[in-house]
């Protein structure tokens, strides 16, 4: 009878004594009290402090350095978004083989410019992952590279699957592990590692709904391709999970969610807030699954995988704006005016006679839904929280002023 699974634990635990000293063994914490967490009972695995950012430096490591001689002097290719570029030129590196990245056009600068820095040559192709990974296949084929697939490859999931043991090792009581899927292979890797050493672990893969194809896939028994993704978490930008990861799942029955861009940005901001730890969409995503949906958080010790801290830095003040709405830190106003001297002031007095702290400001004189002889004025504010926004918000119309708000992403 063939095997139903493509890595077992014996390929894990192998891989993990293969990488030991090539990869960082990271910590795995406590939560700290984020708004939405239960006081205790919440962990995290802190992959956005491996080497490289990510936890993708384990399974590139691994396939990599189980290449043969004649292998590595052909040199490696592979495909991604850029967390798995790292993660091989890192390898490739370390092993002393030329390493070759497929990434899409759209591709985050600061992703591109770590791997370049790590040796590799960046070539660009396609829209999307799936572009990127035709292009890949080409050159593999005419250059006669080794193509170390981010997902699909056995050796990358096996090594990928080392967090598992860690998390376990760690905290043997654990009862639920969470991370990110993209392809699948980092959570395919866990799944092995875990309901092996306890099988009545419970394992839940977290989407970007731009990118949801777990679910569908776990339902109709088969891997379900979807459209090219449209999410900002690009290490889950793929428009289906990997067909060996699907096969862990399925052998194992594991739970699925997705989460939307809003809540996978208000995730990242808490944890930079409240954790003192910069994460990427993809690693934030844990998170946001658990406070989207607390029925996750019972029973037992819960652990969220922080896959990877690889934030693009134009993404940053994004993140912040979105998080600290929100939070209700942060309330945007738009008001008509009489265009006449002292109103601005007159406007602007009630946000200080308040401590409402003044943000931003945009007079729009030329506004055509305005009649003449009135201007648009909107006004960012920074308050406490959402009972001083309320407070702003009830004492401007008490005086008379026709405000609304405005919410994030409009403008």
């Amino acid at each position: 009878m063939t095997d139903p699974l493509p890595v077992r634990l014996e390929d894990v635990v192998a891989a993990a004594q293969r990488i030991s000293g090539v990869v960082r063994r990271t910590p795995l914490i406590a939560a700290p009290a984020i708004p939405g967490l239960p006081p205790e009972g919440v962990y995290l695995k802190l992959e956005n402090l491996q080497l490289t950012g990510a936890f993708k430096l384990r399974g590139a490591a691994n396939r990599i350095l189980l290449m043969s001689p004649a292998e590595a002097a052909r040199g490696v290719v592979t495909a991604s978004a850029g967390n798995h570029s790292q993660g091989v030129a890192y390898a490739a590196r370390y092993r002393g083989v030329s390493a070759t990245i497929v990434m899409a056009r759209g591709a985050s600068p600061s992703k591109v410019s770590a791997t370049r820095a790590l040796g590799a040559r960046v070539i660009f192709h396609g829209n999307d992952f799936e572009e990127a990974h035709e292009e890949a296949l080409r050159l593999s084929k005419d250059e006669g590279l080794v193509y170390v697939h981010p997902f699909e490859d056995p050796e990358v999931i096996a090594g990928q699957g080392t967090v598992g043991l860690e998390i376990l090792e760690d905290l043997p009581t654990t009862r639920r592990i969470i991370a990110g899927v993209g392809g699948g292979g980092l959570l395919a890797g866990i799944t092995v590692a875990a309901k092996a050493t306890k099988p009545d672990i419970e394992i839940v893969g977290v989407q970007a709904a731009g990118a949801d194809t777990l679910s569908a896939s776990m339902s109709q028994g088969r891997v379900v391709v979807g459209p090219r993704p449209n999410t900002f978490a690009d290490g889950l930008a793929t428009r289906h999970i990997g067909n060996r990861p699907f096969q862990v799942f399925e052998h194992y029955g594991i739970k699925s969610v997705s989460v939307d861009d809003r809540a996978i940005a208000r995730a990242a901001f808490l944890l930079l807030e409240n954790a003192k730890l910069l994460v990427e969409g993809a690693g934030a995503v844990p998170l946001a699954a658990v406070l989207e949906h607390s029925e996750l958080l019972e029973p037992g010790p819960t652990v969220l995988v922080i896959s990877g801290g690889n934030l693009d830095p134009f993404l940053l003040d994004r993140i912040l704006w979105i998080g600290l709405s929100a939070e209700g830190r942060l309330l945007r106003i738009r008001a008509p005016l009489r265009d006449k001297p002292g109103q601005l002031a007159e406007l602007l007095g009630v946000a200080a006679g308040l401590a409402a702290n003044v943000r931003h400001i945009v007079h729009d004189r030329e506004s055509p839904d305005r009649p003449p002889g009135e201007v648009t004025v909107e006004v960012e504010l920074e308050v406490r929280d959402s009972a001083h926004a309320t407070e702003v918000l009830q004492t401007y119309r008490d005086k008379g002023w026709h405000v609304s708000t405005v919410a994030a992403g409009d403008g």
